[in-house]
């Protein structure tokens, strides 16, 4: 059974070997998305904070000020004082521009083309491989990789029971002491790495799956959105943006999408994690009235399991910073582990290799 057990982590290693050291990169780096892409982008991200923002009002007739031709179809609310806020802009062509400015002045700090995207493609890295669904399939495939390989990892180190490194071994000992040793350490967090990727690729799926072992129900279907009418009068946003503080007063407004009816705001309580927030309030345009809350906390159980306690355990950001930094090092775990596992292989493929005596 150990032989068996040996092959299938040997081959299933092998396999997932270079996925699972991409992964493992990526995936350390997106413990810290925000602050790299900060660090990168500093013309378009920081700001002085005023004493009083703009009015959404007064925003949005600035900014069109500035784009003649352009409406303001959403805005992204930073979640830091002395960060910009983001507006994304569309014409009659359906061009589309996004723009970083100031909400306390209402001045523009540059075009979101000009942003170095290297964080946003380590995240679609991340997710896809930028391949597309393609690229999901594969990732969910190295998920399930790496937990058979924390499994059978598991089994195999019992016997030795190794619990720290000799550091002045031979390198063939040492090189099987860190695999197994650092396999041991990182085995329960990387068994959640891959429970909780195969959910987030699975999404739908798990939550229905969810509410129906738990007997929870299902959220109800967002209402259909319209384009906004032309022949109306200009929605008061700022009093929609007040409705809906109304309406989850304990949350923070996170967006406002304001080119389709009924209007929707993201927001998320203090306690949730996610970068835009799991709760959404949906508010007709013209009358001014919720249409659909969907509120985290009151949500079903497939819900809060899946969009957000499992996002958050598969980032580290359910703990802040602490299990950020946690997690971005156990990502640095999988690099490591996939040049120490081929190497264990090869060592032990030349001992079986029969040598060859040449001819007196």
């Amino acid at each position: 059974m150990r032989r068996v057990i040996l092959t299938i982590h040997l081959c299933t290693g092998m396999a997932a070997a270079l996925f699972l050291f991409a992964l493992g990169v990526s995936g350390s780096l997106m413990a810290f998305e925000n602050e790299i892409d900060r660090a990168l982008n500093p013309r378009l991200t920081w700001i002085d904070a005023g004493p009083v923002r703009l009015t959404l009002a007064e925003m949005i007739a600035k900014l069109q000020a500035s784009y003649p031709g352009y409406r303001v179809a959403g805005i992204e609310l930073s979640q830091r004082d002395d960060v910009a806020w983001t507006a994304f802009l569309t014409n009659k062509a359906a061009e589309g521009r996004a723009v970083a400015f100031s909400p306390y002045s209402g001045a523009v700090l540059g075009d979101e083309a000009a942003r170095n995207t290297f964080t946003g493609k380590v995240h679609q890295f991340h997710l896809r491989l930028l391949a597309g669904k393609a690229g999901g399939n594969i990732v969910t495939a190295a998920a399930l990789c790496l937990l058979a390989l924390a499994i059978t990892g598991l089994v195999l180190w019992w016997p030795r029971k190794l619990l720290t490194v000799m550091w002045r071994s031979h390198w063939k000992k040492l090189n099987l002491d860190i695999h197994q040793t650092l396999g041991l350490y990182t085995s329960a967090f990387l068994l959640i790495f891959a429970l909780t990727a195969l959910v987030i690729h699975c999404d739908s799926e798990s939550q229905r799956l969810v509410n129906r072992v738990t007997g929870s129900q299902d959220e109800p279907r967002p209402p259909r959105f319209v384009p906004l009418s032309p022949d109306k009068p200009a929605p008061d946003f700022d009093a929609i943006l007040a409705t809906a503080g109304k309406a989850v007063p304990d949350a923070r407004v996170t967006a406002i999408f304001m080119d389709r009816n009924p209007v929707r705001i993201p927001m998320k309580h203090r306690e949730d994690h996610t970068p835009a927030g799991r709760t959404n309030v949906l508010v007709d345009a013209y009358t001014g009235k919720v249409v659909s809350v969907v509120d985290w906390r009151t949500a079903s159980r497939g819900f809060r399991l899946v969009k957000l306690w499992n996002r958050e355990l598969h980032t580290g950001d359910i703990g802040g910073l602490p299990t950020r930094i946690l997690a971005s090092l156990i990502s640095l775990s999988l690099p490591v582990m996939t040049i120490t596992g081929p190497l264990i292989w090869w060592n032990r493929r030349r001992k079986l290799v029969p040598v060859t005596q040449p001819n007196e």
